[in-house]
Protein backbone atom coordinates (compact mmCIF):
# COMPACT_ATOMS: atom_id res chain seq x y z
CA UNK A 1 0.00 0.00 0.00
CA UNK A 2 1.23 3.44 -0.78
CA UNK A 3 1.51 6.21 1.87
CA UNK A 4 -0.59 8.41 -0.09
CA UNK A 5 -3.17 5.43 0.68
CA UNK A 6 -2.76 5.17 4.44
CA UNK A 7 -5.56 8.27 4.91
CA UNK A 8 -8.28 6.71 2.55
CA UNK A 9 -7.58 3.08 3.83
CA UNK A 10 -7.82 4.17 7.97
CA UNK A 11 -10.66 6.69 6.95
CA UNK A 12 -12.79 4.13 5.60
CA UNK A 13 -12.24 1.01 8.17
CA UNK A 14 -13.45 3.64 10.98
CA UNK A 15 -16.37 4.53 8.48
CA UNK A 16 -17.45 0.80 7.68
CA UNK A 17 -17.05 -0.14 11.81
CA UNK A 18 -18.82 2.89 12.87
CA UNK A 19 -22.02 2.31 10.87
CA UNK A 20 -21.77 -1.47 11.43
CA UNK A 21 -22.05 -0.46 14.78
CA UNK A 22 -25.20 1.82 14.26
CA UNK A 23 -28.09 1.81 11.56
CA UNK A 24 -26.51 -0.41 9.06
CA UNK A 25 -24.81 -3.95 10.32
CA UNK A 26 -22.53 -5.87 8.60
CA UNK A 27 -21.27 -8.44 10.31
CA UNK A 28 -18.77 -9.58 7.54
CA UNK A 29 -16.39 -7.40 8.26
CA UNK A 30 -16.79 -7.21 11.89
CA UNK A 31 -13.55 -9.17 12.39
CA UNK A 32 -10.59 -7.20 11.65
CA UNK A 33 -8.48 -8.93 9.43
CA UNK A 34 -11.90 -9.17 7.50
CA UNK A 35 -12.40 -5.60 7.32
CA UNK A 36 -8.49 -4.90 6.49
CA UNK A 37 -9.33 -7.06 3.28
CA UNK A 38 -12.79 -5.58 2.52
CA UNK A 39 -10.96 -2.41 2.63
CA UNK A 40 -7.95 -3.17 0.36
CA UNK A 41 -10.63 -4.67 -2.26
CA UNK A 42 -12.26 -1.41 -2.03
CA UNK A 43 -9.25 0.58 -3.02
CA UNK A 44 -8.01 -1.17 -5.54
CA UNK A 45 -11.70 -0.87 -6.83
CA UNK A 46 -11.70 2.70 -6.77
CA UNK A 47 -7.80 2.88 -8.46
CA UNK A 48 -9.43 0.76 -11.43
CA UNK A 49 -12.13 3.67 -11.80
CA UNK A 50 -9.51 6.36 -11.38
CA UNK A 51 -6.82 4.98 -13.83
CA UNK A 52 -9.33 5.14 -16.69
CA UNK A 53 -10.53 7.97 -15.68
CA UNK A 54 -6.79 9.84 -15.97
CA UNK A 55 -6.17 8.35 -19.14
CA UNK A 56 -8.96 10.10 -20.48
CA UNK A 57 -6.38 13.28 -19.72
CA UNK A 58 -3.61 12.36 -21.41
CA UNK A 59 -2.09 12.36 -24.50
CA UNK A 60 -1.29 8.87 -26.44
CA UNK A 61 0.28 7.87 -28.68
CA UNK A 62 -1.35 6.70 -32.56
CA UNK A 63 -0.06 3.07 -32.21
CA UNK A 64 -2.57 3.01 -29.37
CA UNK A 65 -4.57 2.71 -31.78
CA UNK A 66 -2.68 0.26 -34.38
CA UNK A 67 -3.51 -4.06 -33.82
CA UNK A 68 0.08 -4.50 -35.27
CA UNK A 69 1.51 -2.44 -32.56
CA UNK A 70 2.89 -4.02 -29.58
CA UNK A 71 1.87 -1.44 -27.17
CA UNK A 72 -2.35 -1.38 -28.80
CA UNK A 73 -4.65 -0.73 -25.99
CA UNK A 74 -8.64 -0.82 -27.15
CA UNK A 75 -9.15 1.70 -24.30
CA UNK A 76 -6.83 4.22 -25.21
CA UNK A 77 -7.48 3.95 -29.09
CA UNK A 78 -11.29 4.57 -27.85
CA UNK A 79 -10.47 7.35 -26.58
CA UNK A 80 -8.36 8.45 -29.60
CA UNK A 81 -11.29 8.01 -31.72
CA UNK A 82 -13.19 9.80 -29.84
CA UNK A 83 -10.90 12.82 -29.19
CA UNK A 84 -11.25 13.04 -33.28
CA UNK A 85 -15.02 12.26 -33.84
CA UNK A 86 -15.24 8.98 -34.75
CA UNK A 87 -17.90 7.72 -31.86
CA UNK A 88 -19.02 4.91 -33.25
CA UNK A 89 -15.50 3.54 -33.83
CA UNK A 90 -15.22 4.28 -29.91
CA UNK A 91 -18.12 2.87 -28.59
CA UNK A 92 -16.77 -0.94 -31.04
CA UNK A 93 -13.03 -0.75 -29.61
CA UNK A 94 -14.87 -0.44 -25.91
CA UNK A 95 -17.30 -3.61 -27.10
CA UNK A 96 -14.21 -5.21 -28.57
CA UNK A 97 -12.02 -4.70 -25.18
CA UNK A 98 -15.30 -5.90 -22.73
CA UNK A 99 -16.19 -9.10 -25.10
CA UNK A 100 -12.45 -9.92 -25.26
CA UNK A 101 -11.40 -9.28 -22.15
CA UNK A 102 -7.28 -8.54 -21.02
CA UNK A 103 -6.06 -11.77 -20.57
CA UNK A 104 -3.58 -12.17 -17.43
CA UNK A 105 -0.51 -13.27 -19.83
CA UNK A 106 -1.67 -12.35 -23.32
CA UNK A 107 -2.96 -8.87 -22.36
CA UNK A 108 -5.32 -7.47 -25.21
CA UNK A 109 -3.82 -9.58 -27.99
CA UNK A 110 -7.04 -11.17 -29.01
CA UNK A 111 -8.48 -7.45 -28.93
CA UNK A 112 -5.19 -6.73 -31.44
CA UNK A 113 -6.07 -9.81 -33.49
CA UNK A 114 -9.84 -9.16 -33.86
CA UNK A 115 -9.62 -5.74 -34.93
CA UNK A 116 -6.91 -5.51 -37.02
CA UNK A 117 -7.91 -9.09 -39.05
CA UNK A 118 -4.71 -11.10 -37.89
CA UNK A 119 -2.52 -8.78 -39.20
CA UNK A 120 -3.70 -8.81 -42.76
CA UNK A 121 -4.15 -5.37 -44.78
CA UNK A 122 -7.80 -5.75 -43.93
CA UNK A 123 -9.00 -4.12 -40.54
CA UNK A 124 -12.43 -5.39 -38.72
CA UNK A 125 -13.08 -1.27 -38.20
CA UNK A 126 -16.71 -0.54 -37.10
CA UNK A 127 -17.50 0.80 -40.61
CA UNK A 128 -16.65 -2.90 -41.74
CA UNK A 129 -18.26 -5.18 -39.36
CA UNK A 130 -21.43 -2.99 -39.17
CA UNK A 131 -21.43 -2.75 -43.18
CA UNK A 132 -21.54 -6.46 -43.45
CA UNK A 133 -21.17 -8.72 -40.21
CA UNK A 134 -21.82 -11.66 -42.22
CA UNK A 135 -18.69 -11.09 -43.64
CA UNK A 136 -16.81 -11.11 -40.04
CA UNK A 137 -18.94 -14.35 -39.29
CA UNK A 138 -16.77 -15.83 -42.61
CA UNK A 139 -13.77 -14.73 -41.97
CA UNK A 140 -13.73 -15.68 -38.21
CA UNK A 141 -14.92 -19.36 -38.95
CA UNK A 142 -11.71 -19.75 -41.79
CA UNK A 143 -9.60 -17.93 -39.12
CA UNK A 144 -10.34 -19.13 -35.75
CA UNK A 145 -7.56 -21.97 -35.03
CA UNK A 146 -5.00 -19.10 -35.98
CA UNK A 147 -5.74 -16.75 -33.00
CA UNK A 148 -2.95 -16.81 -30.20
CA UNK A 149 -4.67 -13.99 -27.92
CA UNK A 150 -6.77 -15.82 -25.23
CA UNK A 151 -9.97 -14.36 -23.26
CA UNK A 152 -9.93 -13.01 -19.98
CA UNK A 153 -11.34 -13.84 -16.76
CA UNK A 154 -14.53 -12.16 -17.26
CA UNK A 155 -14.84 -13.89 -20.80
CA UNK A 156 -13.42 -17.19 -20.21
CA UNK A 157 -16.30 -19.25 -21.28
CA UNK A 158 -16.57 -17.41 -25.03
CA UNK A 159 -15.31 -19.36 -27.72
CA UNK A 160 -14.09 -18.07 -31.42
CA UNK A 161 -16.00 -21.11 -32.86
CA UNK A 162 -18.28 -20.85 -35.89
CA UNK A 163 -21.56 -21.34 -33.51
CA UNK A 164 -24.53 -19.48 -32.66
CA UNK A 165 -23.45 -18.56 -29.57
CA UNK A 166 -19.48 -17.90 -30.54
CA UNK A 167 -17.79 -14.61 -31.27
CA UNK A 168 -19.14 -14.00 -34.80
CA UNK A 169 -22.88 -14.14 -33.63
CA UNK A 170 -22.08 -12.20 -30.44
CA UNK A 171 -20.67 -9.35 -33.03
CA UNK A 172 -23.47 -10.25 -35.60
CA UNK A 173 -25.90 -9.09 -32.39
CA UNK A 174 -24.33 -6.71 -31.35
CA UNK A 175 -24.30 -4.63 -34.70
CA UNK A 176 -28.07 -5.54 -35.27
CA UNK A 177 -28.39 -4.04 -31.73
CA UNK A 178 -26.88 -0.61 -32.41
CA UNK A 179 -28.06 -0.43 -36.05
CA UNK A 180 -31.79 -0.97 -34.96
CA UNK A 181 -31.12 2.45 -33.30
CA UNK A 182 -28.62 4.05 -36.17
CA UNK A 183 -25.74 4.68 -34.69
CA UNK A 184 -24.11 4.36 -30.89
CA UNK A 185 -25.34 8.33 -30.75
CA UNK A 186 -29.05 7.66 -31.74
CA UNK A 187 -28.96 4.48 -29.26
CA UNK A 188 -27.90 7.22 -26.47
CA UNK A 189 -30.61 9.65 -27.59
CA UNK A 190 -33.18 7.32 -27.83
CA UNK A 191 -32.55 6.61 -24.61
CA UNK A 192 -32.86 10.15 -22.99
CA UNK A 193 -35.77 10.31 -25.04
CA UNK A 194 -37.46 7.64 -23.31
CA UNK A 195 -36.17 7.40 -19.86
CA UNK A 196 -34.96 11.30 -19.98
CA UNK A 197 -31.34 12.68 -19.35
CA UNK A 198 -30.78 11.35 -16.05
CA UNK A 199 -26.96 9.47 -15.89
CA UNK A 200 -28.67 6.48 -13.61
CA UNK A 201 -31.73 6.05 -15.39
CA UNK A 202 -29.97 5.79 -18.83
CA UNK A 203 -27.58 3.40 -17.70
CA UNK A 204 -30.82 0.89 -16.36
CA UNK A 205 -32.52 1.69 -19.55
CA UNK A 206 -29.59 0.84 -21.69
CA UNK A 207 -28.56 -2.21 -19.55
CA UNK A 208 -31.82 -3.40 -20.41
CA UNK A 209 -31.83 -2.94 -23.79
CA UNK A 210 -28.55 -4.71 -24.30
CA UNK A 211 -30.47 -8.40 -23.77
CA UNK A 212 -30.46 -8.29 -27.41
CA UNK A 213 -26.44 -8.99 -27.60
CA UNK A 214 -25.84 -12.87 -27.22
CA UNK A 215 -23.68 -13.64 -24.48
CA UNK A 216 -24.05 -10.16 -23.05
CA UNK A 217 -25.33 -11.03 -19.85
CA UNK A 218 -25.57 -9.61 -16.56
CA UNK A 219 -21.52 -9.46 -15.92
CA UNK A 220 -20.42 -8.34 -19.38
CA UNK A 221 -23.57 -5.68 -19.69
CA UNK A 222 -22.87 -4.01 -16.42
CA UNK A 223 -18.85 -4.40 -17.48
CA UNK A 224 -19.29 -2.91 -21.03
CA UNK A 225 -21.40 -0.01 -19.75
CA UNK A 226 -19.55 1.18 -16.97
CA UNK A 227 -16.23 1.28 -19.47
CA UNK A 228 -18.39 3.35 -20.94
CA UNK A 229 -19.06 5.55 -18.37
CA UNK A 230 -15.41 5.27 -17.17
CA UNK A 231 -13.60 6.41 -21.17
CA UNK A 232 -16.38 9.45 -20.98
CA UNK A 233 -18.67 8.26 -24.36
CA UNK A 234 -22.17 8.39 -22.79
CA UNK A 235 -23.05 10.76 -19.52
CA UNK A 236 -24.33 7.06 -17.84
CA UNK A 237 -23.54 6.00 -14.01
CA UNK A 238 -24.42 2.10 -12.93
CA UNK A 239 -27.80 2.74 -10.83
CA UNK A 240 -27.16 -0.30 -8.64
CA UNK A 241 -25.15 -3.45 -7.96
CA UNK A 242 -26.89 -5.61 -10.26
CA UNK A 243 -26.50 -8.67 -8.28
CA UNK A 244 -29.68 -10.11 -10.04
CA UNK A 245 -27.95 -13.13 -11.71
CA UNK A 246 -24.46 -12.51 -9.73
CA UNK A 247 -21.96 -14.98 -8.37
CA UNK A 248 -19.56 -13.32 -7.09
CA UNK A 249 -20.86 -10.05 -6.16
CA UNK A 250 -23.92 -11.68 -4.50
CA UNK A 251 -21.84 -14.00 -2.66
CA UNK A 252 -19.96 -10.80 -1.38
CA UNK A 253 -22.98 -9.12 -0.68
CA UNK A 254 -24.37 -12.14 1.44
CA UNK A 255 -20.84 -12.58 3.40
CA UNK A 256 -20.81 -8.43 3.77
CA UNK A 257 -24.40 -7.94 5.70
CA UNK A 258 -25.06 -11.13 6.85
CA UNK A 259 -21.97 -12.47 7.84
CA UNK A 260 -22.46 -15.76 5.19
CA UNK A 261 -22.00 -16.23 1.93
CA UNK A 262 -25.08 -18.75 1.65
CA UNK A 263 -27.59 -16.52 3.32
CA UNK A 264 -30.97 -16.39 2.48
CA UNK A 265 -31.26 -12.67 1.72
CA UNK A 266 -32.73 -12.32 -2.17
CA UNK A 267 -30.83 -9.98 -4.48
CA UNK A 268 -33.49 -7.16 -3.84
CA UNK A 269 -32.54 -7.29 -0.39
CA UNK A 270 -28.88 -6.71 -0.65
CA UNK A 271 -29.02 -4.35 -3.22
CA UNK A 272 -31.20 -2.12 -0.84
CA UNK A 273 -28.58 -2.19 1.64
CA UNK A 274 -25.83 -1.71 -1.02
CA UNK A 275 -27.77 1.30 -1.86
CA UNK A 276 -27.65 2.86 1.82
CA UNK A 277 -23.88 1.91 1.85
CA UNK A 278 -23.52 4.29 -1.33
CA UNK A 279 -25.25 7.11 0.10
CA UNK A 280 -23.47 6.95 3.16
CA UNK A 281 -19.79 6.22 1.50
CA UNK A 282 -20.67 7.41 -2.45
CA UNK A 283 -17.97 5.60 -4.23
CA UNK A 284 -19.80 4.11 -7.06
CA UNK A 285 -21.88 1.46 -7.46
CA UNK A 286 -19.18 0.00 -9.78
CA UNK A 287 -16.38 0.15 -6.80
CA UNK A 288 -18.56 -1.70 -4.11
CA UNK A 289 -19.84 -4.44 -6.92
CA UNK A 290 -15.99 -4.89 -7.73
CA UNK A 291 -14.90 -5.03 -4.24
CA UNK A 292 -17.23 -7.54 -2.89
CA UNK A 293 -16.40 -9.87 -5.79
CA UNK A 294 -13.25 -10.02 -5.21
CA UNK A 295 -13.43 -9.65 -1.72
CA UNK A 296 -15.45 -13.08 -0.94
CA UNK A 297 -12.83 -14.80 -2.77
CA UNK A 298 -10.53 -14.92 0.40
CA UNK A 299 -12.55 -12.64 2.77
CA UNK A 300 -9.56 -12.99 5.59
CA UNK A 301 -6.58 -12.01 3.84
CA UNK A 302 -6.42 -9.49 1.05
CA UNK A 303 -5.24 -10.77 -2.62
CA UNK A 304 -4.94 -8.62 -5.59
CA UNK A 305 -6.98 -9.83 -8.04
CA UNK A 306 -6.07 -8.99 -11.64
CA UNK A 307 -7.35 -9.97 -15.08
Amino acid sequence: MRERDVPFVEGLEETLLGLHKSDLPMPGIAPFENRAAFVMQVLDGVRRVEYVKRIRSRTHSGLRADPASPIFDPLRAALLHFQSGEVDEAWWLVFLATHSGKHLHKGWRLSAELYGALGSKQRWDWHAVSKTPTKFEAWLAENEGQFIGKFGNHRKYESLKPTDSGTGAVVRSYVDWVRKAGSHEDLVKSAIKKVGPDPRALFAHLYDEMRNVKRFGRTARFDFLTMIAKVGLASIEADKAYLEGATGPLRGARLLFDGAIGSGSTAINLEARVAKLNTKVPLGMQVWEDSMCNWQKSPSQYIAFRG
